[in-house]
């Protein structure tokens, strides 16, 4: 992967030039959110929303790439599968910055947390535990702490589930009237069945 990768930096943006392009695009993204509107619960929970539609989609970017690729088979979906591990990490770091904003709401101006159904906090305390593994198991010093077979059971188990709890989130908006997580929606449904679909042909 690293000889494919080192080959082809010359066409395009390839691994961690990925990761690094996001997180600037973000940060320069969210200071002008802050600067723009001041520092409130209106600019903090914009950046949440944001940071949860970027997060997404980078997981499904991550999760469905092989699939992704092996229903498209083109350059698109070849760049998108041979850089699956960066839109993983790329994803990991967005989620976790979603966290810290959820945690500035919780600290200055909402009581998010205390508020929310116990239930929910275990399902995405979960989300976030399977999130920091998987991102720890991405790099070759603590993948090699575990098996194959170990690697492959946690970053599958844990794709499911980060999955199932976005679209769980994500239809939950839907029903209550936010049309515009519909897209969303249709994107992790999509993943899952050309996943579906990947495994059935195999």
């Amino acid at each position: 992967m690293k000889k494919n990768i080192t080959n082809n930096e010359g066409r395009g943006i390839w691994a961690w030039d990925i990761v690094k392009i996001i997180t600037l695009f973000s940060i320069v993204l969210f200071l002008f959110i802050f600067y723009s509107k001041g520092f409130n619960e209106e600019s903090n929970r914009i950046v949440i929303r944001l940071t949860a539609r970027m997060s997404g989609i980078l997981f499904c970017l991550a999760f469905g790439a092989s699939a992704i690729h092996a229903w498209l088979k083109n350059s698109f979906s070849w760049w998108v599968f041979m850089n699956r591990k960066f839109w993983g990490i790329s994803f990991a770091i967005m989620h976790l910055v979603h966290l810290a904003f959820l945690v500035l709401l919780q600290q200055y101006f909402h009581p998010v947390f205390e508020r929310a159904a116990t239930t929910s906090l275990l399902a995405g305390g979960l989300v976030y535990l399977f999130l920091v593994l998987m991102l720890l198991t991405s790099f070759s010093f603590f993948a090699k702490k575990i098996t194959t077979q170990s690697w492959k059971i946690l970053h599958t188990v844990g794709g499911y589930w980060i999955w199932l709890i976005f679209m769980i989130s994500y239809v939950k908006r839907v029903i209550r009237g936010s049309n515009e997580y519909i897209p969303l929606v249709v994107l992790f449904a999509i993943i899952l069945l050309l996943r579906i679909w990947k495994l059935w042909k195999k």
